[in-house]
């Protein structure tokens, strides 16, 4: 098939958002010996051979020369960022940001779901996390332009809009929405160069892909939403005075 210069404009857009989503997600991702080796030996060379313009090319240079190489240090770093329990720092979900009350909450969860469904796909596999998790958005994101670009390739162009106009919902109504805040948050609190880059280029990358796909987010956030107290299991103070 002899593509247009358009499709082969959009094959290398939609194959340039696949790398950088799929550089973004691995990078945020709990650090392993895999993980850091496919960063540093595919995945940040494979984004430096693409001309995003703007301020990308530095911020992936400089997250070239922050890969972690001692595993335990950066584990510490990443355990003490996104620790088991909930963080007001930076939480990695987005019902950390968004969702007045379990009932919203629930609602946004059942719609990020409800993406993955109509692609086939579910949270889960060898390392479980919630739906709303940065990477599971991110490796969403990869995935759809990964589709993008195959039926682009195909010939399949009514496919590939379908996924743009998947894309550019996504963004609208979840990602775009938290992730260019969690991404501040990360580097202004991690004591980790690395993540402190990952964050920085989080939030760089999906800013430019709300303009890019000319989308403005449905709700804009900028922290965390604030913790409910823990429960100590103590009452409080009876409010009702006790007569002896």
């Amino acid at each position: 098939m002899t593509m247009t210069l358009e499709q082969r404009r959009d094959l290398a857009e939609a194959s340039g958002r696949f790398t950088m989503y799929s550089l973004l997600a691995s990078g945020l991702a709990f650090p392993s010996k895999y993980r850091m080796e496919l960063l540093g030996s595919r995945l940040i060379p494979a984004v430096q051979t693409i001309d995003f313009g703007g301020p990308f090319a530095g911020a992936v240079d400089r997250l070239a020369l922050v890969i972690p190489e001692d595993y335990e240090e950066a584990r510490r770093h990443y355990m003490s960022l996104f620790p088991p329990i909930a963080s007001q720092d930076a939480p990695g979900y987005e019902t950390g940001y968004r969702g007045d009350g379990i009932f919203q909450q629930s609602a946004i969860m059942a719609d990020i779901a409800g993406f993955y469904r109509a692609h086939g796909l579910r949270a889960g596999g060898a390392e479980r996390e919630r739906t709303d998790h940065i990477t599971v958005e991110l490796e969403f994101m990869a995935f759809v332009a990964k589709k993008e670009a195959l039926a682009l390739q195909r010939g399949w162009v009514d496919k590939a809009e379908a996924c743009r106009d998947t894309a550019a919902l996504f963004l609208q109504d979840h990602l775009g929405c938290w992730a260019p805040a969690f991404g501040r948050r990360v580097a202004a609190v991690t004591a980790s160069l690395w993540l402190r880059e990952i964050g920085s280029l989080v939030t760089l990358w999906v800013e430019d892909e709300l303009a890019a796909f000319a989308v403005d987010p449905l709700e804009v956030v900028e922290r965390p939403l604030p913790m409910e107290p823990r429960d100590d299991g103590s009452c409080g103070p009876c409010p009702v005075g006790v007569s002896e």
